[in-house]
């Protein structure tokens, strides 16, 4: 009988070494938690960045194979009725809604953009059903689109802004910024985009870190900028890139085609003044400046990847 208890008592372990045991993977847990967390955010800074990256590519990939810019974006206005941006964004006070300007709409559809996707205001899935099946007529006149005016302060509970001027804006797009001349009308990349299944397999989605920005709640694919002529610009006659006024001013006279294309002798801007190159209105085109994402701050490739390699670095 003696044989058989110690036999018995040496299969199994004693309390205290169960409370030791316990003890070491509490203090073990403790000691990883900080580095768990941080290659979350890493991972997740990571996949936005690639993301980001891959939508940019399949835009431009899509510019070269068919000559055009993909249809059926999504609009990120709310369905008619209503005057304001699609209110399941991140970030909605971000943007503002706008309505085209016929030359504008033109200028989209010279690029190919001839239709885009009407939101539903009322969807109970932000994400996965943000649109109600409806294509809007890009070039029928009177669309509304949503325009970039904040960078930061997105969120209405933000006390901080960061308001649309072209030094804050370079850092977010690919193209050289000019707020005078230009809007940037910011679209959404869904499931409908005519670019799915052919430049890109499937509309990428950005994860909340938080459950109340899921996609649930809160629009969490990511969107595309457009540069278009404003309406007063186009309102002109055309536009003149590379002159020495960034608004296509000459003191108060608007530039002409014979004033662009020559070196002016007065003016404002800078001491050495060069001539421009003119477009007509009616060959006017929107231009692709970039790919985004629509949190409380806006953020663009470059950015993105600049977070992703300083918190990379930081080890």
């Amino acid at each position: 009988m003696k044989y058989y208890t110690n036999k018995a008592r040496q299969a199994g372990m004693t309390l205290i070494e169960l409370t030791v045991v316990l003890l070491v993977l509490i203090g073990l847990a403790g000691l990883l938690m900080p580095y768990v967390g941080g290659f979350v955010t890493k991972t997740h800074d990571s996949t936005g960045s690639s993301n980001l990256a891959a939508v940019n590519g399949a835009v431009l990939q899509y510019e070269a194979s068919f000559q055009q810019f993909p249809d059926d974006l999504d609009s990120l206005i709310d369905d008619a009725g209503t005057t304001a941006v699609y209110a399941k964004l991140m970030g909605p006070d971000c943007l503002a809604k706008t309505t085209l300007s016929m030359a504008q709409a033109m200028a989209f559809g010279m690029a190919g953009i001839d239709s885009i996707m009407q939101m539903d205001a009322t969807t109970t899935d932000a994400t996965f059903a943000a649109t109600n099946g409806t294509s809007i007529p890009v070039t029928g006149g009177a669309v509304e689109v949503a325009t970039l005016t904040h960078l930061m302060g997105c969120a209405t509970s933000a006390t901080t802004t960061m308001p649309i001027n072209n030094t804050n804006l370079k850092d977010i797009i690919t193209r050289k910024p000019n707020v005078d001349m230009f809007d940037y009308v910011v679209f959404g990349v869904g499931s409908d985009s005519s670019m799915i299944g052919k430049t890109i397999t499937t509309a990428p989605v950005h994860f909340a870190q938080t459950g109340n920005m899921g996609p649930k709640l809160r629009y969490n694919r990511f969107a595309v900028v457009f540069e278009v002529p404003k309406s007063t610009v186009l309102a002109n006659g055309g536009y003149c890139l590379g002159q020495t006024d960034l608004d296509g001013l000459v003191g108060t006279q608007p530039i002409t085609e014979a004033l662009c294309v020559v070196v002016p002798t007065t003016g404002a801007g800078t001491a050495t003044p060069a001539a421009g190159t003119w477009t007509d209105a009616a060959s006017a085109r929107a231009q692709y400046a970039g790919s985004i994402m629509l949190m409380p701050m806006i953020e663009g490739l470059q950015g993105s990847l600049q977070r992703h390699y300083d918190k990379a670095a930081e080890g």
